[in-house]
């Protein structure tokens, strides 16, 4: 879907001390290049700013999958406790991280709504190929030496905050044996971040005579687009928090607080600076793991398909879902299109609405949050049934579902989710009757027998 705003993307380049949003940490005597994204035509700062936007929320959202497919892909199943150990360790890490690119794509959503931008949960299929923006194609694949590398490249800072740390020879060894550092030039998505924060600061950063030549190109957001007013539609930390300490949900209703938020997602994960404690970011988290990763010793991964997908116009056979694990696969996906759904419209309802009923906006984000519990179980599931007839396993497809537009009319979107769950009902029942005595398949149908009626009140209401 994004590939059509990607591809307007280019690239400036200037030769300069520092990023002009280094910290006081980073030696700044040895040059780095300095780089930031625009779009090939010209673009008002808000449009500027919506566009890369929408980039980094498909980048969460991508993320976000990539990292539930690797740990759901780790076999808790180890024949010695130490494996065991690091195994279930591991799963633990990356699902955390996974769940905090949860928060980050929903703070992307918050900082649209602060500038009246469309909101964005779309992604492409995978494998996202992009060379212009991403270090490797993202994919859905089982954890392995290769693919944590990968993860940790995506999740890399600067070249200056790599030196200041002692971790540049490192992280180049790395990305040499991913084979991402010789025939690709690569854009770290964190510049992405860096350039929505010059859009939101409020005049030109001047660094110097070079910087502030580049900066002066770059208008900010005019404070007339930014519109405090959509904090009552935004997603709350109290709300969306999941008890997870570390779930980054930010609010914004100024440029003082989406300045903040840009931050805490940057110093969580991809981009500008790492905090102080490096373990407690993503590129520490998964930099331990690669660490701790075994080479050839053992396998901690089941054999899981790279990128499995229903898709029946796919004649690759190994990533065609086929067989019993199908139904398995499309309950997935239907599931996932319901999360999606729920996520978006729970930001078209205003909190505590007079022109909605009662407590619906709670409803959809309980829901979501039933949603990813589903799809859990779903997937490991899947990560245990054959892709085809042979011995690799399936794991959740993740397919996008064709469109995720919602209508103007109010009743006309619970319709949308009415129809999802008619569909997974009937999916849920032409399952019980090949396994009758399924009991999670029972418990989904009494919880969706209930959503239904719910939601049948809500598009009479």
């Amino acid at each position: 879907m994004l590939s059509r705003l990607r591809s307007q993307l280019v690239w400036r380049t200037v030769a300069d001390t520092a990023s002009p949003l280094s910290t006081p940490e980073v030696d700044t005597e040895t040059p780095f290049p300095f780089e930031w994204p625009e779009f090939a035509m010209p673009v008002a700062p808000r449009e500027y700013a919506i566009g890369l936007l929408h980039i980094a929320a498909e980048v969460e959202h991508a993320l976000m999958l990539q990292y539930l497919y690797a740990a759901y892909s780790l076999d808790e199943n180890q024949k010695d406790d130490s494996r065991r150990y690091f195994v279930k360790k591991w799963k633990a890490v990356i699902l955390e991280i996974a769940r905090e690119e949860m928060g980050h794509l929903v703070t992307v959503q918050n900082l649209l709504s602060l500038i009246g931008g469309p909101l964005c949960f779309e992604r492409e299929d995978y494998p996202i190929q992009d060379p212009e923006l991403l270090p490797f194609p993202f994919q859905l694949e089982p954890l392995t030496k290769l693919s944590l590398g990968r993860y940790i490249l995506a999740e890399t800072p600067s070249e200056a905050v790599l030196k200041a740390l002692g971790l540049k020879a490192e992280i180049h060894k790395i990305s040499a044996e991913v084979q991402a550092g010789s025939n690709l030039k690569v854009h770290r998505v964190g510049l992405i971040y860096e350039q929505i924060t010059r859009l939101f600061t409020s005049g030109p950063v001047i660094q110097g005579p070079v910087v502030s030549k580049v900066m002066d190109r770059h208008p900010f957001l005019a404070t007339v687009d930014i519109q405090p007013d959509t904090l009552k539609f935004q997603a709350t930390p109290s709300a969306w928090g999941l008890g997870y300490q570390d779930l980054l949900i930010e609010i914004a209703e100024d440029r003082q607080s989406a300045l903040a938020a840009i931050k805490l997602i940057t110093e969580q994960g991809e981009g500008i600076d790492v905090p102080k404690e490096l373990y407690r970011s993503h590129f520490g988290k998964f930099l331990e793991i690669y660490s701790e990763f075994p080479d050839r010793d053992w396998r901690p991964s089941r054999d899981v398909a790279t990128n499995p997908t229903t898709n029946p116009k796919v004649s690759d056979p190994s990533r065609r879902i086929t067989g019993r694990a199908l139904p398995w696969a499309q309950l997935c996906n239907i599931r996932y299109h319901m999360l999606l759904l729920y996520l978006k419209h729970s930001f078209h309802i205003e909190l505590h609405s007079d022109s909605e009923p009662k407590n619906v906006r709670g409803a959809l984000i309980s829901w979501a949050f039933g949603e990813m519990y589903y799809i859990r179980s779903i997937s490991e599931r899947l990560m245990c049934m054959p892709l085809e007839t042979s011995k690799q396993r399936a794991g959740p497809p993740f397919d996008m579902p064709y469109s995720l537009a919602l209508p103007s009319q109010s009743a006309d979107r619970w319709r949308c989710h009415r129809d999802l769950l008619i569909a997974s009902a009937e999916l849920t029942r032409q399952m019980l009757h090949t396994s009758q005595a399924d009991s999670f398949l029972l418990a989904l149908r009494a919880s969706d027998s209930t959503t239904l009626q719910q939601v049948n009140l809500l598009v009479g209401a």
